[in-house]
């Protein structure tokens, strides 16, 4: 082999051998990157809280909205699920950062000695469980709304449970959170006054919400179920209106010293 073959086969060599070099610190380079963004995304769990910081509710599901709502109809009732998801986020903080909740007087005054673990896990249970397979409609489908005029804000049918009918009066009737506490107390106009509350009252109605009627509701009238805390929290914490006339009242003493339940 000539002095010129022997150059050039040397040249040869140290060529691949650079070229080896930069490919395997490219490599290299590359995984590092990879396993860094492994390392630092987000990874997504169960419907849960985005953060333990924020405390808010990831990916909440809402219900589905019938074709008989007009866009007026969709924009009022999207407003009561932001309110839904205010609500019980409010008390799902209030649950989970004061030690003291238990013996509040709010919480007395609808869950009496009821447990701090069965009403958080109802709230979250009610923020996080999906809703798509509840139906809002907006057409008077049994007739129910014009026969309960101004009386029926809407309706759970009964032969369809996963449908819910909102009537007219709904939209008249029913006043968002922020207006907590400048109408009366809950005493005069009880929680459902407030859409994102009633709503809630009506996810109840569907079994996969309610767990085939776990919460149910066992008492409405404001007495009763004033009576049902103090007498039987076994049955408060599984009342529907314990848990409305609840975020109500904490709400309200949240825009104001003292709440409005009575005054």
């Amino acid at each position: 082999m000539d002095v010129k073959s022997k150059k050039f086969r040397r040249n040869n060599v140290i060529f691949l051998s650079a070229l080896i070099c930069i490919g395997t610190l490219v490599a290299a380079l590359v995984l590092a990157i990879i396993g860094h963004k492994d390392a630092t995304a987000v990874k997504k769990g169960p419907k849960t809280y985005k953060t333990v910081a924020t405390g808010e509710w990831a990916d909440a599901e809402f219900p589905r909205i019938h074709s008989t709502c007009n866009s007026t109809d969709v924009e009022f009732i999207t407003q009561a699920f932001a309110d839904t998801t205010e609500v019980t986020k409010y008390a799902k903080d209030v649950l989970s950062t004061n030690d003291s909740v238990v013996d509040s007087e709010v919480y007395k005054r609808w869950f009496g000695e009821g447990k701090l673990y069965e009403v958080l896990g109802v709230i979250e249970g009610l923020a996080n469980v999906s809703k798509t397979s509840l139906l809002l409609r907006c057409d008077d489908a049994d007739g129910l709304c014009k026969k309960y005029q101004n009386y029926y804000a809407g309706h759970h049918r009964e032969s369809h449970p996963y449908e819910t009918v909102i009537c007219d009066y709904f939209y008249d009737s029913r006043v968002p959170l922020t207006e907590m506490c400048n109408r009366g107390n809950l005493t005069q106009f009880g929680p459902k006054k407030y859409y994102g509350i009633d709503m809630i009252h009506r996810y109840f109605h569907v079994p996969s919400i309610s767990q085939d009627e776990f919460i149910s509701e066992f008492s409405e009238d404001l007495e009763e179920t004033l009576a049902l805390a103090e007498n039987n929290a076994t049955y408060a914490v599984r009342n529907v209106d314990n848990y409305l006339y609840f975020l109500a009242d904490l709400w309200g003493n949240k825009v104001k010293t003292g709440g409005c339940f009575d005054n």
